[in-house]
């Protein structure tokens, strides 16, 4: 697999690691559509749906009655959820491609939209939050997983070279005109175009040695290391460095992981569909 737009790549390890990302994270995101009332028959507009996994779920909730479209920009990813959902036998679930700063949005309208670490990528938010005032009914929920506070990232007792990853990541996202901690202007942009914000929760994930948490964060370091190296941001030295206190961390008792803290935003569109 491979897409230069996107930043983290759609290669076979990180395929790897976001179908573990999605285990770690599924409990949190079940109970966040409960939250926003999600219910079987609804119609929901995944944004930036991946590979699709948390489009499954979404499908199987809604059920046959319902409708679940995908919005993804790398072409690898739409087929390999689409072809998901084909072999799980859910007809309700389309994964189209699409390009969210480019590309019209779809001409019909949606009760839930989900949307998890796509903001944070854009240089530009105006196409994100018009598509979706346009493809929500009126009283449509949002549903926004986004990082707040990238600083909390770290391996501790203090790791400094996975630290200096952290600062690098932030400085990558920059680098590409997005925004790592784009969840401290979200809520405020969405308030003043018309929503009602309903609910502002954060989610920290916090692991020790074995942890689906430690593990997570463990695998994102060498997989995101190389690109890191070829945008000049982070070192072989580096990299050596961090593995070795990775190595040390999962022998240590009374290490952990923090990962960056992610708010759950959650709103409803009080205008009209434009």
């Amino acid at each position: 697999m491979g897409d230069s737009s996107y930043l983290l790549g759609t290669h076979a390890e990180e395929l790897d690691r976001l179908r573990f990302q999605h285990e770690l994270w599924r409990p949190l995101t079940l109970e966040a559509w409960e939250r926003a009332g999600l219910k079987a028959g609804e119609r929901v507009v995944d944004v930036g749906a991946g590979p699709g996994f948390a489009a499954l779920d979404l499908a199987r909730l809604v059920g046959p009655e319902g409708r679940v479209l995908g919005l993804e920009l790398s072409p690898d990813y739409v087929q390999a959820g689409q072809s998901l959902a084909d072999a799980n036998g859910l007809h309700q679930l389309e994964l189209r491609q699409h390009n969210l700063l480019h590309d019209p949005w779809p001409e019909e309208h949606f009760d839930l939209a989900w949307c998890r670490w796509v903001a944070m990528f854009l240089p530009d938010l105006e196409p994100l939050l018009h598509g979706l005032e346009q493809s929500l009914c009126h009283g449509g929920r949002l549903v926004v997983h986004e990082y707040v506070h990238w600083d909390s990232f770290g391996l501790y007792p203090q790791a400094e070279a996975v630290a200096r990853f952290g600062k690098a990541c932030q400085a990558s996202f920059r680098q590409a005109g997005g925004d790592g901690d784009v969840n401290r202007r979200l809520p405020s942009l969405l308030a003043a175009r018309g929503w009602r914000i309903e609910e502002l929760r954060p989610l920290p994930v916090v692991g020790g040695p074995g942890s689906m948490a430690a593990r997570w964060l463990e695998q994102f370091v060498p997989v995101y290391g190389p690109r890191l190296q070829e945008l000049g941001l982070w070192s072989r030295a580096d990299a050596d460095e961090a593995a070795d206190e990775i190595d040390r961390g999962a022998r240590t008792p009374g290490s952990f992981w923090v990962g960056p803290t992610v708010l759950e935003v959650r709103a409803q569109w009080t205008g009209s569909s434009a």
